[in-house]
Order: structure tokens, then C-alpha cells, then sequence
């Protein structure tokens, strides 16, 4: 399957666009937490529980989804997912029980994620292979924008509008990207997208294929462990650092926004296993130099922020080399890398609340400095 570029560009335009949408559908609640405890009259420390549920329903479910439906040829499964994702967000609405809202959310981290997956896998076989990394990096750019100015953006519109309308709105935007893939988007090669599941373990198995998702797993523990405590992180060692942290925040967007190009770029010129590499060895560099740095303020926040654009540099490689590893041909294996980085995330995030209990909050960036070490060690011996 190949089509005009024209047309390519155009599917990439409202891939980029769903993307953003998605991402914003699963942090909306990060800038609201307050809000939504009023509504739903619970305690504010249960409405996290709204991020978390959305987060494992993806870790879990989205794997066993692809297996359940892998005869379903790969745009279709796509488009059912988008709709169902609609139809929970209708649910996620009207819902007036906070814990039906946590059920709606695990199973909007399933269909979400599931078309998140497929989404990457299609844009990848539209793409032209020369072109993979920077195509994937410009569907992940919907993702770091979501990071820019979802939250800010969100907190913003609730002083005028419900959360519900929030969500009515980004419901709209994907019944209009739906109905865009229904007319516009075409079918993929089935041979491609129908993998017999014997023949997905044989992929799962490939030495390539576990390097990637091991450094997935490992990488993402260390990003969870620092990224999830940022802010109090920088409150903790720099109190007077608070007044500006809505901007702080944004100039995190941007490092993630900026890394994500740039590892587009790095993995389309010299290939993503030594841009993984290199990621690595910057990204334990860069955690030494935070540790470094935590008696001079503005030292150590320059020493974040390039961290963090290398965190999303060394996102884009083990997006564009699971899709190398696989030559594009599993889904499935696709869902295991998210699932690694999803459960990555959550297992650093759960490391450093025992750190900060019994260490302190300004040891949380250790565990990346290990968890770069390893995986560069790991790339290293493997790739020797």
C-alpha cells in the first residue's frame, strides 16, 4: 500500500491531530484534580486514581485487545477503537457515580491506547522508510503539544466550562477524525495486519525485538521515577521557584517537543539502535549533571530540561525501532512496547514514593542515572 505523498501528509495532519486529542483526553484530569473532587464529592487524593486507572486499562488491556481481534485488518480496528473511545467518553459525561467514572477511564485507556498503537503502526506503513523516524516524530508531536498547553489549556477553559464540556469538545474532534478515516484513510496489506499469533510470539522472541522493549521497560522506570515528582521535586530543593512553575512546566513541553524532533532527525541519519545508544549515555550524563547541580538553582534547571528533551529524544527511538525490529508487521508487538512503557512509568513512579519515605526527594533522579547506565551497557554488549 502507497499512496500520493499529498495525501500521506494530509493522513499525518489528522493522525498528529488525534494524537493531540488523545493525549489531552488522558492528562485532562492532571490539571483539574481539584475540580473534579468538588464535582464528585470524593477526596482529592482519589481523583489520581483517574489518571492511574487510565494508564493500566492501556498497560493491560491493549495487548490482550490486539490478540482477541488480530483477523481484523488494521485500519478497521482502528476506526472501532476511535469509536468506542467515543462512546466512552459519552459515558465518561453522563456518568454521575465516581466509581463508574473509574471503570469508564480503565476502559478508555484500553480503546485509547489500542488506537494509539494502531495508529503508530499505520502511520508507519504510510510512511516512506527513509522518512519513518521523522513521520513518527511528528505523530508524537501531538503527544508533546498535549504536554505544552493541555494542562495550562485546561485549567483555562475550567474556569468557563464544566469538565464534561471539556470532554464534548475533544469527542468532536474525533467524530470529525473518524469520519476523515472512514472516506480517506486506506486499508492496509492484510497479510500484514492478520499475523497468525504463533508467528507474533517467533517476533516477540527476536533477540532485536527484546532489546527494544527491555530498553523500554528499563529507560521508562528511570523516566516515571524523576518526571512523575518533578514539581515537587523543584519546590523541595528550590521554594522560590513556585511562583513561576506554570511556566516551568511549559518550558518542559517545549524540551519534550524539541527532543522529540530531534530524535526524528537522528534516527532517520544515523539509525535508531545508535541513536538509543547515544540517547542512553546522554541520559545518565544528564541525570549526574541534575545530581551535580542541586545546590545551584537555575544549574540544575537547565540540567532538567535537557534531560527531558533527551528523555522524549530516546522516546522517538524505541518507537521508530520496534516498527524497524518488526518490519512493521505486529501490532501486537507494538502493544508490548507501550505496555513496557506504561508499566515502566507506573513501577518508577512506585520506586520513588518509597525513596522519597526513606531517602528523600532530592535522591529520586538516581534511579534514571541507573536505569540510563543499564540500557547503555545492555545496547553496548548486545550490539557489539
Amino acid at each position: 500500500m502507497r499512496t500520493s505523498e499529498g495525501k500521506i501528509n494530509v493522513n499525518l495532519i489528522v493522525f498528529i491531530a488525534m494524537s493531540f486529542v488523545l493525549s489531552m483526553m488522558a492528562m485532562v484530569f492532571n490539571g483539574i484534580l481539584d475540580i473534579i473532587a468538588v464535582s464528585m464529592n470524593v477526596p482529592i487524593a482519589n481523583t489520581g486514581l483517574l489518571n492511574s486507572t487510565y494508564a493500566y486499562g492501556g498497560a493491560i488491556g491493549v495487548p490482550i485487545t490486539l490478540i482477541l481481534f488480530r483477523k481484523i485488518e488494521r485500519t478497521k480496528m482502528l476506526k472501532m477503537m476511535l469509536l468506542l473511545t467515543i462512546f466512552m467518553n459519552f459515558a465518561l459525561i453522563y456518568t454521575g457515580s465516581f466509581n463508574q467514572l473509574l471503570i469508564i477511564r480503565f476502559i478508555s485507556g484500553i480503546t485509547g491506547n489500542s488506537y494509539s498503537v494502531l495508529a503508530t503502526a499505520t502511520v508507519a506503513a504510510l510512511a516512506f522508510r527513509d522518512k519513518l523516524g521523522h513521520s513518527l516524530a511528528l505523530l508524537i508531536m501531538g503527544n508533546s503539544l498535549a504536554l505544552v498547553l493541555g494542562i495550562p489549556l485546561t485549567r483555562v477553559l475550567s474556569a468557563t466550562l464544566s469538565w464534561q464540556s471539556i470532554f464534548w469538545i475533544l469527542s468532536g474532534m474525533m467524530i470529525a477524525a473518524l469520519l476523515y478515516f472512514i472516506k480517506f484513510l486506506p486499508a492496509t496489506n492484510k497479510e500484514i495486519t492478520s499475523v497468525d499469533f504463533r508467528n507474533e510470539l517467533v517476533l516477540v522472541k527476536d533477540r532485536e525485538t527484546l532489546l527494544v522493549i527491555l530498553s523500554t521497560l528499563i529507560t521508562f522506570i528511570g523516566y516515571g521515577a524523576f518526571y512523575k515528582y518533578v514539581t515537587p521535586y523543584l519546590i523541595k530543593l528550590f521554594p522560590t521557584l513556585e511562583p513561576i512553575m506554570s511556566i516551568i512546566l511549559i518550558a518542559i513541553g517545549i524540551a519534550s517537543f524539541t527532543g522529540n524532533l530531534i530524535g526524528g532527525y537522528f534516527a532517520d541519519r544515523i539509525g535508531y539502535e545508535k541513536s538509543l545508544l547515544l540517547g542512553s549515555i546522554m541520559q545518565a550524563v544528564f541525570a549526574l549533571f541534575i545530581i551535580l547541580t542541586q545546590s545551584v538553582q537555575w544549574g540544575n534547571l537547565l540540567a532538567l530540561l535537557l534531560w527531558q528533551i533527551n528523555s522524549w529524544f530516546i522516546g522517538l527511538q524505541v518507537n521508530t525501532g520496534i516498527n524497524y525490529a518488526t518490519d512493521n508487521k505486529s501490532s501486537f508487538v507494538l502493544s508490548i512496547n507501550t505496555s513496557s512503557l506504561q508499566f515502566g512509568t507506573a513501577t518508577g513512579a512506585s520506586i520513588d514514593a518509597l525513596i522519597i519515605a526513606n531517602i528523600g526527594m532530592a535522591s529520586i533522579i538516581y534511579v534514571s542515572l541507573i536505569t540510563s547506565t543499564i540500557v547503555t551497557l545492555l545496547q553496548w554488549k548486545l550490539n557489539s
